[in-house]
């Protein structure tokens, strides 16, 4: 299984990377490009469980960002948002304070959609699938990287409309979370929202309000007890974008 996700998850990327480089090389009449890498975020990231041992808990959402969202015919997304809060943050804290890792998201995970319509004035809905290998503090752990993941597999719709200087985005969409021998059961949906402007040239700043609810079904890794979870993240994303 494990074999066979990895092979699923280069093959996936080298997809992404091709539709990169064709819409680089072909141009395209309208479109954004988000770059989160460096970008910040700021919200929380909220665990429940009916585990008495683990109980409920939150914290802030990681403030550095690894993405790329990049809205044109061709969609994808890139996430890398926990593997980029793992190798950049230290988990200090003060002598009253539990450490926590707030590594949420992806370790590597990726979107491909295409966006259907002609005219550049009028609204665009698109289609898109998910799959990468994605992670979430269902143990309370205090280090990024002692999180175990698991795969994620889905799908999405997507809807873009320009207005003038200004470019606005509506993603939502549902995903299915595996892991052998730690995940019995897991899924969820998000949605995603961006507001774009164009300051100066084709050059310009967006912001992405974010919603995740995720459910799981699993075994913590120093608890033989099968736990239930629901982990919910509301964040709010500031890049640099691009226009095309």
């Amino acid at each position: 299984m494990k074999k066979n996700n990895s092979c699923y998850q280069k093959i996936f990327f080298i997809l992404c990377v091709s539709m990169f480089i064709i819409n680089e090389v072909k141009g395209q009449k309208y479109g954004l490009n988000c770059q989160y890498f460096p970008g910040l975020q700021f919200g929380s990231v909220k665990v429940s469980t009916n585990n008495p041992k683990l109980g409920n808990y939150s914290y802030g959402a990681g403030l550095p960002l690894l993405m790329i969202d990049r809205i044109a015919k061709w969609y994808f997304n890139i996430d890398m948002n926990a593997t980029y809060y793992g190798a950049t943050t230290t988990n200090k804290a003060n002598d009253n304070q539990i450490k926590i890792s707030k590594a949420e998201g992806g370790f590597f995970s990726g979107r491909i959609g295409y966006m259907f319509g002609k005219n550049y004035d009028k609204p665009r809905i698109g289609l898109n699938f998910n799959l990468g290998f994605s992670t979430s503090n269902l143990d309370s752990v205090i280090r990024p990287f002692s999180q175990r993941g698991y795969t994620n597999l889905g799908g999405g719709l997507i809807y873009y409309q320009s207005i003038g200087k200004m470019a606005v985005v509506a993603k939502v969409g549902y995903e299915k979370y595996a892991a052998k021998k730690y995940i019995t059961q897991g899924s969820g949906f998000y949605f995603e929202g961006t507001v774009a402007y164009n300051f100066y040239q084709k050059f310009g700043l967006s912001v992405m309000p974010c919603f995740y609810s995720k459910n799981f079904t699993y075994t913590p890794k120093n608890d033989p007890n099968i736990t239930t979870a629901k982990v919910t993240s509301f964040v709010l994303r500031i890049g640099i974008t691009k226009f095309f």
